[in-house]
């Protein structure tokens, strides 16, 4: 399947995904068992699903043919360049392309470069529509949305010290730095967003358009969020100039700790090969300059050959236009197309599957636990008071006799139950110690007032270093101590299953090591950060603020999220025994009362054993369908859909010969 097919049989699967977990938490509603953090983890789940997108980052220094090939690859069915792709510099600001389906509407929205100067991070502003200029897209007008994309390329000029202020400015490392400018020209915007209603986006696919200049470096939010959010990144080079220094240090500085994370999803794109097409040379020549070039690449990025795809963008883009196949075939975009296809929206499947379907199909198998609880003493309930029929009162007496022993082991599991959970407790307790929020603020307090206190850039950089210093430690300690207390937890199930005879029933778990991934990403960032030359010749104050708008915060936030899911998990995580064990309480106390109602009388015996054979049906039937339903959620493999209606077209473009 192409990406077209394999998007939409995505979505689909989805879909599904969300109707079936949809479907557990009515089932859990409708039975009285929906306790508060089980509906917000499903919540959770499902608002995961419903803002699930697919996002692709392309990545390069200017003039290498970047949006060229954004263009060739995703747009070249409107018949002409969507983004603005001419000789030098176009993509002056980050740019994102998706399809707003809640406001159902195309447009771009262009955030003013002066937002740099605000504390507020960019997830911020983009909640607030009053920061952003916003024009709608006239569909039926290509010249409209051309003359409005054109807005993306658009600088000001402003003076050195204004440029200085925003963080733009680098005298030292200016080509004119013997003889600095008064006055130098900057983005216009810092940011821009594109809905636009093509197939692909509707279907959710995201593209992040960034701009050169090395302007990973002069926007961290590009790396600290962006990036890592991608689950594909194309890095574009141009076979023309092959790695550059420029190229080298954005390779090494931003995206070999994305390389570092994920074993995919990491591609490089050759870009412009048809400048090796020597028409002096024979086709043998041309193939083997290309594939030294490539090898080339793949050594100085100490990558595999095969993540470098050698590709000419614009030829791409030509015989897409034209229905010129052989062109398309030599161009090389469509192997590039084909592994975003068959690699990179595979791993993001199977990461959302490992994430979503794992947490609600154990949680499923929780509650099928607790109804197999109740089920075995409905079906052992039904099976003593069987034999009471015709017999005589000392064989109730005995069957009185063991329902009170065995209360008496119930209340003895009580109290081995409650030993179990103050230990828990108490490891717990200590586990969120480590992320105390007002331990964290006192030492981010105490670096920001270091920082302002320095006035050199070792000191600064220092600083910087013994804050992530910590944050980085207590984030090792977290995955440590959270490892014992999933032995305790584990210990504690296993326990009661062998010493108390529960069904068998896993216990939720608790996983930090993702919050460990990202803060050692973000550590890494601070490392470029601090030690990066820009860093260094920018203004004191912008830059505090920009490590305490960005980093910092970005550090709160994980710190924040690994908290909030250790305290879930404290909360819940011997839900399903306490569960087990009050269901095991109301089944002793109704054998107990249902043997002093038969013995009084053989009607009531007979009413109660039909009402424990509905009860048995009743629930072997809830079994069936959490098991269909566990069944659904753990489907792994999304299937082909039809095909779906073209989108709009800017222009009309007229069939290649022999097309029809």
């Amino acid at each position: 399947m192409g990406l077209h097919s394999e998007l939409r049989a995505y979505k689909q699967w989805k879909t599904r995904l969300r109707e079936n977990i949809r479907a557990y938490r009515d089932w859990l509603e409708t039975h009285g068992m929906a306790k508060t953090e089980a509906l917000r983890t499903i919540e959770q789940s499902l608002e995961n699903l419903q803002e699930d997108r697919l996002k692709v980052a392309f990545v390069a220094e200017f003039s290498r043919g970047k949006t060229e090939l954004i263009n060739a690859m995703f747009f070249a069915d409107h018949g002409r360049r969507l983004l603005p792709s001419t000789a030098g510099r176009t993509t002056m600001c980050p740019v994102e392309l998706f399809y707003d389906t809640q406001l159902d509407e195309a447009y771009v929205r262009l955030l003013p470069i002066e937002t740099r100067l605000e504390d507020t991070r960019l997830a911020g502003l983009k909640q607030d529509p009053r920061k952003w200029v916003h024009y709608p897209l006239a569909l039926h007008s290509p010249e409209q949305i051309e003359q409005i994309l054109r807005e993306i390329a658009q600088t000001k000029r402003v003076s050195v010290q204004e440029a200085g202020r925003l963080g733009l400015f680098d005298q030292d490392l200016h080509s004119l730095r013997d003889q600095p400018p008064t006055e130098i020209d900057i983005p216009r915007w810092r940011h821009a967003m594109i809905s636009f209603p093509h197939p692909l986006l509707k279907q959710g696919l995201v593209l992040i358009d960034t701009p050169g200049l090395n302007a990973l470096g002069s926007e961290p939010e590009l790396t600290l969020d962006m990036l890592p959010s991608a689950q594909g990144v194309v890095f574009v080079l141009a076979a023309d100039t092959g790695v550059t220094r420029s190229d080298l240090d954005m390779w090494r500085n931003h995206l070999r700790g994305f390389q570092s994370r994920r074993q995919q999803g990491l591609l490089v794109a050759l870009n412009k090969v048809d400048t090796l097409w020597d028409e002096l040379q024979d086709e043998q020549s041309i193939q083997q300059a290309i594939g030294s070039q490539r090898a080339s690449v793949a050594t100085i990025l100490g990558i595999k050959e095969g993540a470098v795809f050698p590709v000419s963008a614009q030829k791409a883009l030509l015989a897409k236009v034209r229905g010129d196949r052989a062109l398309l075939e030599r161009s090389g975009v469509a192997a590039l197309e084909r592994y975003l296809t068959e690699d990179v929206l595979n791993a993001k499947h199977e990461m959302l599957r490992e994430s979503v379907t794992g947490q609600i199909g154990a949680m499923i198998e929780r509650t099928r636990g607790i109804l197999a609880t109740r089920l075995a003493g409905v079906r052992n309930q039904r099976e003593e008071l069987a034999q009471l029929g015709g017999q005589s009162q000392d064989l109730l007496a005995q069957m009185t006799t063991r329902a009170q022993a065995e209360k008496g082991r119930y209340h003895r599991a009580v109290e081995s139950f409650r030993t179990g959970r103050a230990i828990f407790q108490k490891q717990g307790a200590e586990l969120l110690e480590v992320l105390n929020p007002q331990a964290i603020e006192a030492v981010v307090g105490d670096t920001e007032h270091a920082m302002k206190g320095n006035w050199t850039t070792i000191g600064l950089q220092q600083s910087m270093q013994i804050l992530f210093d910590d944050l980085r430690r207590r984030m090792q300690q977290v995955v440590e101590q959270s490892e014992n207390n999933r032995k305790i937890i584990r210990s504690i199930y296993s326990r009661f299953q062998s010493e108390h005879g529960f069904p068998k029933v896993p216990p939720p778990l608790l996983s930090t090591m993702k919050h460990r991934v990202d803060m050692e990403l973000l550590y890494q960032e601070v490392d470029v950060f601090r030690k990066s030359p820009s860093s260094a010749l920018t203004e004191k104050h912008f830059l505090i603020k920009r490590f305490s708008a960005t980093m910092v915060l970005r550090a709160r936030e994980i710190c924040q999220s690994a908290r909030a899911d250790i305290a879930g998990w404290l909360r819940t995580g011997l839900d399903p025994l306490s569960a087990q064990l009050q269901d095991r309480k109301i089944s002793i106390e109704r054998r107990i009362a249902d043997l002093k109602r038969v013995g009084r009388s053989k009607e009531t015996l007979r009413t109660r054993l039909e009402e424990l054979n509905t009860e048995y049906r009743t629930l072997s039937a809830d079994l069936t369908r959490l098991r269909h339903l566990q069944f659904a959620v753990a489907t792994s493999r999304p299937s082909e859909s039809a095909e779906a209606p073209p989108g709009p077209r800017l222009v009309r473009t007229r069939p290649a010969a022999g097309r029809q």
